[in-house]
């Protein structure tokens, strides 16, 4: 279970490839982050991010990428990933899941376009009894429970508009990547992808956050 340190900060690094890395290595992970064309802020539609945390997380995938660690944010995502056999490759499998989540994006694109509607967060949530509350406050501190987008109120949320939808790209073309060297790097790697969600404002604990997920 990741351990989160209040400050500072974990340092995030975005090196290049490193000259010679095996990306077949199913012992070698990275910290990856593929970024939406032009950073449209597409994911803060409810429905498109559940469908691209669906695709990620489903037996297709993670049958040859092994996904560590993973936050979904408006406009970008951040993996800690690697391969599952060694004679996949680690930018191919990312190419694949790059190409079959634009063509959801198509399909909601079109829904979006048609209807003029975007899918919000609530901007309300009626709180539970205290019991419960403590309860589900307890599994969600112990990272065995996940809160559901619609009832979670997540602010400083991008005010996104149908006319985003337009542009026919979802990703940027290239992503950026590290490679886990040590420990101590997957340690902060695990903290940077759990506080992500509470620097950008959008939650004050990151378990609070519904599109973020460990995998073990």
């Amino acid at each position: 279970m990741p351990q989160f340190s209040d400050f500072p900060y974990p340092r995030r690094y975005n090196t290049l490839r490193l000259l010679g890395y095996d990306y077949n290595s199913i012992f070698q992970l990275c910290a990856i982050t593929l970024v939406s064309d032009l950073r449209r802020p597409l994911f803060a539609d409810v429905t498109l991010a559940k469908s691209v945390l669906t695709s990620l997380l489903s037996d297709q995938t993670l049958t040859h990428l092994r996904v560590r660690a993973f936050t979904l944010m408006p406009d970008h995502l951040h993996l800690l990933a690697g391969v599952r056999q060694p004679e996949r490759n680690l930018r191919t499998l990312l190419g694949r899941f790059k190409s079959y989540t634009t063509q959801v994006y198509w399909k909601r694109s079109r829904e979006v376009v048609e209807s003029q509607k975007v899918c919000l967060p609530s901007t309300f949530v009626e709180k539970a009894d205290p019991n419960q509350s403590r309860a589900l406050l307890v599994a969600l501190m112990e990272w065995r429970a996940t809160l559901r987008p619609e009832v979670v109120e997540l602010k400083n949320w991008p005010r996104l508009r149908p006319q985003q939808f337009l542009r026919k790209s979802l990703w940027q073309e290239k992503f950026f990547d590290h490679v886990i060297r040590n420990d101590t790097d997957l340690q902060e790697n695990l903290d940077y992808i759990a506080m992500n969600p509470v620097r950008a404002g959008y939650v004050t604990r990151p378990q609070f956050y519904p599109y973020t997920g460990f995998l073990y």
